[in-house]
């Protein structure tokens, strides 16, 4: 018979990640009530359990993290911690953490559980080589990156994902999936940085990439590369390009999902709408900037309800579109609220747009 756990995996691999989670609970009881001796298990049931609820269609990430708390308690103990697997374990636990609460928006804590998981890596380059795949460090080093570009250390996340990306193309393995979203990481902290051809570079190679694929989720992956790379265009001025790219990204949404009926659907329009905007905006077309941006507002405040931290910058950006697509001192000042609470939580992240909310304030209260 086939191991019950590889079934959920089988499961999940074939995007029926309920089932997987419902047969991933079930082991979740076995093992528990096995007490010492099926803590190890137990453990890799809970990590595979919080994986999939953290990447299925509508991802549930504090249901995830909860999940992975309750392994973080079993890997503590001395059943485990006294195993051959414990490092293993721990990078394993600690990578996930890096990625579940990257997804919430808590980046800090984000970057310090993935600081962990490299320790244990580390630890395990040492003793035990056997146990590590040739493309391991890289999500710990993707996290890390992303995490450190969420946190206005843009600058710093370069480095760990060039060595990401380096790793994984040495390696021989074939992630494209993976490769497009380093090199989608690489152009958005590129185009902060002001290094546009770089990021434009980055970003036309992983479109390429991602256009070879036709899973669902690369599909989606494709629709984000096209996004992130019409804001690259906007900021070098390239306006038809800019909003030829961000429409073909919303044709692809168009062509995998139809129209966005559900939650997880409606929430992939969010950032192709306000970049659409932004695009009309600087065309000097406000109208149609406003009418974009308003499609994009209510999608963006019902995701903030639930990961607020994780959308706080998209929203705080499609208020001051409105703002500035109508001239709205309602829209500015919020959205000049906003961003002064994230630009002095992130420095250097917001900077741009506080500037924006800042003139476009100072303008609307003193039109003279």
């Amino acid at each position: 018979m086939q191991d019950p756990l590889a079934s959920a995996e089988q499961l999940a691999s074939g995007g029926d990640h309920a089932a997987a989670v419902r047969l991933a609970r079930e082991l979740e009881d076995t093992y528990a009530q096995q007490g010492d001796d099926g803590a190890t298990m137990l453990v890799w049931v809970r990590l595979s359990m919080a994986r999939w609820l953290a990447v299925q269609e509508r991802p549930d990430r504090h249901a995830a993290l909860a999940v992975l708390d309750a392994a973080e308690r079993t890997w503590r103990t001395p059943a485990v911690q006294n195993t051959e697997l414990v490092h293993l374990l721990g990078a394993e636990l600690m990578s996930l953490r890096s990625f579940v609460l990257r997804q919430l928006g808590y980046a800090a804590d984000s970057l310090a559980a993935g600081e962990q998981a490299l320790a244990f890596f580390a630890d395990l380059e040492q003793d035990a080589p056997e146990m590590l795949s040739a493309v391991g460090r890289v999500p710990l080093l993707l996290n890390r990156g992303a995490a450190l570009a969420d946190l206005g250390r843009t600058a710093d996340s370069l480095a760990p994902l060039s060595r990401a990306l380096d790793a994984l193309r040495t390696s021989g393995a074939v992630h494209p999936e993976v490769e497009v979203e380093l090199l989608v990481l690489q152009g958005t902290s590129l185009t902060l940085l002001g290094r546009f051809a770089e990021a434009d570079a980055a970003e036309t190679e992983a479109i390429a990439l991602a256009r070879k694929e036709t899973g669902r989720s690369a599909r989606h992956l494709l629709a984000t590369a096209l996004t992130n790379h019409a804001t690259t265009l906007t900021r070098m001025r390239r306006l038809d390009e800019a909003l030829d790219t961000v429409g073909e990204a919303m044709n692809v949404l168009r062509q995998v999902d139809g129209e966005p009926l559900t939650v997880p659907q409606r929430r992939r329009w969010g950032l192709p709408l306000s970049t659409e905007a932004e695009i009309l905006l600087v065309q000097g077309r406000r109208q149609d900037a406003a009418r974009a941006a308003r499609r994009a507002e209510p999608i963006l405040r019902e995701y903030a309800a639930e990961v607020p931290l994780l959308v706080a910058g998209s929203l705080a950006n499609v208020c001051l579109l409105i703002g500035e697509a109508e001239d709205d001192p309602a829209y500015a000042a919020e959205a000049l609220d906003r961003l002064t609470a994230l630009n002095t939580q992130f420095p250097g992240r917001y900077t741009y747009w506080w500037h924006r909310a800042q003139s476009l304030v100072a303008r609307l209260t003193d039109p003279a």
